[in-house]
């Protein structure tokens, strides 16, 4: 069993670098031996654990899926209000992209939308299920009275994310510029009180 756990974090080390080197190249720019050298390791043990530059990016899209939307499913189904949910989930998306900025370099990357069709599909798979745990976050606020009565859930949770997008685009695009979790937090607050309507005044 031992071999096999140090397979494993020697994978997600390889993950981990992969994602480093994409938020500083870019998708089109990572190597295996970019990846190697940031790794810390030689090309062939790259080798050794992926058969080449796809598979990685299959487990950087498993990645993503691990630690966005299953976080967010697990916040969903814990305790606390549709508010706080929202507001937990949103931080820490943020945060992780605040660590991980190779995270929606390669999420909007044209080599993987347009150059991987079937890598594609599997992120907007996963997206799909993040939109709809956020619609069902968004549904109970409105049916508990927190959210305004009228309020479309799915669409908010794609007004939300799209909120999000942009935000982590801008910040991309300005190399860093600004903090994207202080930028992000007034967004979500404005965001919310809108989400709130008459109540916004009691946050």
């Amino acid at each position: 069993m031992l071999p096999k756990k140090k397979t494993q974090v020697r994978k997600e080390e390889i993950v981990q670098a992969a994602l480093a080197v994409i938020g500083e190249r870019g998708v089109g720019g990572t190597t295996i031996a970019a990846i190697a050298e940031k790794a810390g390791m030689s090309e062939a043990n790259i080798y050794r654990h992926f058969s080449g530059k796809r598979e990685i990016f299959i487990a950087l899209t498993e990645f993503i899926g691990n630690n966005i939307m299953k976080r967010a499913a697990t916040i969903a189904a814990g305790s606390g209000s549709p508010l706080a949910k929202l507001q937990k989930i949103f931080t820490f998306h943020l945060a992780l992209i605040a660590q991980n900025p190779g995270m929606p370099r390669f999420i909007f990357s044209e080599d993987i939308q347009i150059g991987d069709r079937e890598l594609s599909q599997s992120l907007f798979l996963r997206m799909s299920g993040y939109v709809e745990t956020l619609a069902g976050i968004i549904a109970a606020g409105v049916a508990e009275g927190e959210f305004t009565a009228g309020v479309a859930p799915r669409e908010t949770a794609l007004t939300l994310l799209g909120m999000l997008s942009f935000t982590a685009l801008r910040w991309n695009m300005s190399n860093a510029a600004f903090d994207i979790r202080e930028d992000g937090e007034r967004l979500l607050h404005n965001f919310l009180q809108l989400l709130r309507g008459t109540h916004a005044d009691n946050m």
